[in-house]
């Protein structure tokens, strides 16, 4: 853990006790607004990759529902606790909160109420009634995490792109280094990969790359940059994508890179497969060579060979195919081969008595990235970076399942 991270926990858990002390008023000893930006910081390191931060963060959320629930109208109305609690809600707090101590915000055409509604009837999923009521509201003039927060809301309600991504690269700006810079960058993939502009792509995965990989939501980030990659063949730099591949920790990188290869052979991009594999590093030698799983580098020579049937060079890569490990294979990735071993043959053999087939429908059946799939669920195509990211998603389910229970 850095210095910065170290510190921000401590300040953070020191909050979380101080509130929590016995002799405090009404169960509370920090105000609800202080214990907020607690929040807003435990975020942060939770996006830091900081699996310890998901326990504090339940119980936070927990002594911030109980203070807005208790506080009473008078103080509500007070800019900082209003804005405070329009922020927690902003933050992933409980609707209910927010709903049952709207009337006390103040009177129903002001600012503040105005805005709280806005978030309200975006948390209840009326995304077009939101984009609607925030529609004259300017997050760069508002400022601070207050403001990226705003933008943030409006670029995920807003359905036109170049709204959006101004939303997005305004929250980025207002908060970097923050929960609200890493899911604005996931956003932002999309929107450029819709509109087809890959320097912007490359220039987004990059930083989120470099920043975020260790988040427990970064697993929606490879699905992106993978299907992004392939969507942008032909428009992309392939020596950008591979810069990009190079930020991420070597169980990922290669995770990634077999993942590209294979979507690529599966959308018979076998440029793009033969271009992935010469830009691969050539092999080092044991001593100094990663602990790359097996699986890993059977798939890739799997791909690569793939790529390179020819007619005039069927028979050296068919060689090469039957060589391959098929134990370390997944069940989809055997059949790949068996299906690529009988089309070699019937060009070889005018009158073959084999064939095989990948069925038109896929198998229902989970493919894992590192390991052989040994469960009946579907495959995501990523299933084991979610592990290898820190197994984090279920605690952040557990404490939506809590959000949703808190009354």
């Amino acid at each position: 853990m850095s210095v910065r991270r170290a510190i921000t926990a401590l300040a953070a858990c020191g909050v979380v006790l101080a509130a929590m002390q016995p002799g405090a008023a009404s169960g509370l000893e920090t105000e609800p607004y202080k214990l907020v930006r607690s929040l807003q910081r435990i975020q942060d390191e939770i996006a830091d990759g900081d699996k310890s931060a998901l326990g504090m963060q339940l119980e936070l959320v927990k002594l911030i529902d109980q203070g807005f629930r208790n506080m009473n109208a008078a103080e509500l109305r007070e800019p900082k606790n209003a804005r405070a609690l329009i922020a927690y809600a902003m933050a992933g707090g409980n609707p209910d909160t927010l709903q049952t101590r709207l009337a006390d915000l103040g009177g129903r055409d002001d600012e503040i109420v105005r805005l709280a509604i806005a978030i309200l009837v975006y948390q209840k999923g009326a995304g077009r009634t939101a984009e609607a009521r925030l529609k004259d509201v300017d997050p760069m003039k508002i400022g601070g995490l207050f403001g990226a927060y705003l933008g943030l809301v409006r670029g995920l309600v807003t359905k036109d792109d170049e709204r959006a991504r101004k939303d997005f690269d305004a929250a980025r700006l207002l908060a970097p280094g923050t929960l609200v810079e890493e899911a604005a960058l996931r956003r932002l993939m999309t929107i450029h990969k819709r509109r087809q502009d890959p320097h912007s792509f490359l220039r987004v995965a990059s930083r989120y790359a470099r920043r975020y990989i260790a988040s427990p939501y970064a697993v929606q980030f490879a699905a992106e940059f993978v299907d992004g990659v392939i969507v942008l063949d032909g428009q992309v730099d392939i020596e950008g994508v591979l810069e990009v591949v190079e930020f991420m920790p070597e169980p990922y990188r290669s995770a990634v890179v077999v993942r590209l290869m294979r979507k690529a052979t599966v959308e018979g991009r076998s440029g793009l497969v033969r271009h992935l594999a010469e830009l691969m590093p050539e092999e080092a030698d044991e001593s100094s060579k990663p602990d790359v799983d097996p699986q890993i580098d059977a798939r890739q020579a799997l791909y690569a060979q793939i790529s390179e049937v020819t007619s005039e060079n069927i028979e050296t890569v068919m060689a090469d195919l039957e060589a391959i490990d098929r134990s370390v294979l997944s069940d989809g990735d055997r059949e790949l081969l068996d299906a690529v071993l009988a089309i070699a043959k019937a060009v070889m053999d005018p009158e073959p008595t084999v064939t095989a087939s990948i069925g038109s429908t896929p198998t229902p059946r989970r493919e894992s990235i590192f390991k052989a799939p040994e469960d009946d669920t579907p495959d995501n195509g990523l299933s084991d970076f979610d592990e290898f990211v820190g197994g984090t998603r279920d605690k952040l389910g557990a404490i939506d399942e809590m959000l949703g229970n808190l009354k």
